[in-house]
């Protein structure tokens, strides 16, 4: 029991999983209302497809008046516990609260699918809302990561009841966003983003307890009233999914470990594009115009194509003042709980806290009580890294258009480990040469922290000291002289390099890192391209081996102050593993096949074939 209780407690960092102990007859609700609320469990709020949704308010004052409202729609069956205070404080502040079940979780009817119908379940809810005589027609929503993504879609029907949403970590809600085509944060650059595994293998199941159909509205009430679920049923620690990681083919990864039913199989045969992507996601053909707070942590998988969203929905909105940013460098749904995590990884922090919550509370108080005025501060607002200190923009730059710096990458010829004779300088190579590497599918680079973790005992969030992995022959290293002044890095960064192979496929990765003058090597952020989807993810096309190629790799994105006498760093390579599926070298499916090949891969630099980071700098 104490054990599963720690897991409980770090899941919560990692994803709001809604771990439970309890054996009660009603919803895992550890936060207190007043007890002047109105409280109803198990209400059954029918949808337009008469499919009834498991839904529980919480009202002021016994209900009696009107009151503006804050929605969580989820998956989960802890999303209100692990925020609590802030609920409590709302009820009292004369706010009802409602907290509903998707479709197929818990006790609420339909089959489960990650965002199934988001946007016409969330509208038949906002209209259900808005006929209650309680309800004074205004309506916020607010959540963390999946509770997020469910706003997404819903907020791009701007329903007139509709009139603010807080969205933390809302990147699987996003199909494609600028240069981002990950298609809810599971392909980065046309390549699955393997990390995902255990997370489909835990929480996902698509398979799910139903009371008996037929049932009516008060029948299923009262039934509800007696049983209690708990989704971590067969929760799985991270070296059991280092034991299956490397099974080929991968589409058979979840039948090797007798796993559940999920969307697994079906994701990864979509492949990076399909036109099902967006049924339940938003792109840029959708225009949000409802305000909006937006959170996103640097090293999360969310951040990048959701902040390049915020940007979207910000220019859909010109003029109207009505988006705001906030950028942390720590984790998943690490927000308001910065107090607990003073290093991300292994590098120390400072003193990351923010008032979130009377943030989101002010928030709330101008959009649907029209109270008190906008939050003060700037539009965006970031905690950068190696100053450890919140900043304010008014944008996220970005590398080549805003003010940037280019560092272009040359060596010798020998930038294999971080003992080779790569460097990182800011002038164009005089001279061409060539860095060789081989890529063995059997022996990948081994992921050391990042955005995405969970497959295997070695694997975790954040950033570590990578210097083990720069010793690896199949890992190149260029690195700038000790920089005079600080540099302060901010907003979406640019890696092109010129690259060849003897296959017809292969990855290449790149890594920016910040070396510390004792040596110490912290991940920053991380890119990756499978060369079959170089000209874009909606066709393939192969390398002609021995051929050299122009590849831009999707931007990263970090905000971090490279201090003086540090070193800017970056690592190439072609597999960053179980973070990114690997390539097998082949033209075959790698997702359905086992084959694969031994891969002699090249990074060129030169006058004629310059390779280089450009790095968006901010005063």
């Amino acid at each position: 029991m104490a054990l599963r209780k720690i897991l409980c407690i770090l899941s919560v960092l990692v994803h709001f999983q809604g771990c439970t102990d309890y054996k009660i007859d009603k919803p895992n609700i550890k936060f207190t209302p007043p007890k002047t609320a109105l409280v109803e469990h198990h209400i059954q709020v029918t949808m337009r497809d008469g499919i009834m949704l498991n839904t529980h308010i919480f009202v002021p004052d016994q209900g009696i008046g009107q009151f503006s409202t804050i929605l969580v729609r989820t998956p989960y069956n802890g999303e209100i516990e692990f925020s609590g205070h802030f609920f409590e404080t709302m009820i009292e502040d004369g706010y009802a609260i409602v907290l509903q079940h998707e479709r197929g979780r818990y006790l609420s009817e339909g089959d489960y699918s990650l965002l199934v119908n988001a946007q016409t379940d969330g509208l038949d809810t906002l209209d259900w809302i808005v006929a209650q005589p309680w309800s004074n027609g205004k309506v916020g929503t607010i959540g963390c990561s999946s509770s997020a993504e469910n706003q997404l879609k819903l907020a791009a029907a701007n329903h007139p009841a509709h009139k603010a949403i807080i969205v933390q970590s809302s990147g699987v809600g996003i199909a494609e966003a600028g240069p981002y085509r990950e298609q809810g944060n599971f392909w980065r650059g046309g390549v699955w983003q393997q990390g995902w595994f255990n997370y489909f293998y835990n929480y996902a199941h698509r398979n799910w307890p139903q009371l008996p159909p037929g049932l009516s509205n008060a029948e299923r009430k009262r039934a509800s009233r007696f049983f209690m679920l708990d989704n971590n049923g067969d929760v799985k620690e991270p070296e059991f999914f280092g034991a299956v990681r490397m099974h080929l083919p991968m589409i058979d990864m979840m039948r090797a470990i007798d796993g559940p039913a999920t969307d697994f199989e079906e994701y990864i045969l979509r492949g990076p594009y399909h036109p099902s992507w967006d049924d339940f996601r938003v792109t840029e053909a959708d225009r949000i115009h409802i305000p909006g707070i937006w959170a996103e942590a640097l090293y999360d998988i969310s951040a990048r194509s959701a902040v390049a969203y915020f940007q979207h929905t910000r220019k859909v909105n010109a003029g109207a003042n009505n988006q705001r940013l906030i950028i942390t460098n720590g984790g998943h749904c690490s927000f308001g709980r910065e107090e607990a995590i003073t290093k991300i990884g292994e590098r120390p922090l400072g003193d990351p806290r923010f008032d979130y919550f009377g943030y989101y509370h002010a928030w709330f108080n101008y959009w649907l009580k029209g109270e008190g005025s906008l939050p003060k501060g700037p539009i965006v607002r970031v905690y950068m890294a190696g100053e450890n200190a919140w900043r304010g923009f008014d944008k996220v730059p970005k590398a080549g258009v805003d003010k940037s710096i280019i560092l272009y990458l040359n060596s010798g010829g020998k930038a294999n480990t971080a003992d080779g004779d790569g460097i990182l300088s800011s002038s164009i190579p005089r001279t061409s040469s060539v860095d060789r590497f081989i890529y063995n599918p059997a022996d990948p680079v081994i992921s050391l922290g990042g955005e995405i973790a969970g497959m295997g005992a070695d694997q975790a969030y954040g950033s570590f000291d990578q210097r083990r992995i720069e010793a690896r022959q199949d890992v190149l290293v260029y690195t700038t002289k000790p920089l005079e002044t600080d540099i302060s890095v901010f907003g979406f960064i640019d890696a092109i390099l010129h690259v060849a192979s003897d296959c017809l496929d292969t990855d290449f990765t790149v890594k920016l890192v910040d070396v510390e003058p004792d040596g110490t090597s912290y991940n920053i952020a991380d890119s990756i391209i499978r060369m079959r989807y170089r000209e874009g993810i909606d066709h393939e096309t192969f390398m002609t081996p021995g051929e050299v190629y122009m590849i831009s790799l999707p931007p990263m994105l970090a905000a971090n102050v490279f201090k003086a006498g540090h070193c800017i760093r970056l690592e190439v390579s072609s597999s960053n593993f179980p973070n990114y599926a690997r390539s097998l070298n082949t033209e075959a499916n790698p997702y359905t096949s086992s084959e694969y090949k031994i891969a002699h891969n090249e990074v060129h630099h030169g006058p004629l074939m310059s390779s280089s980071i450009v790095l968006p700098v901010v005063e």
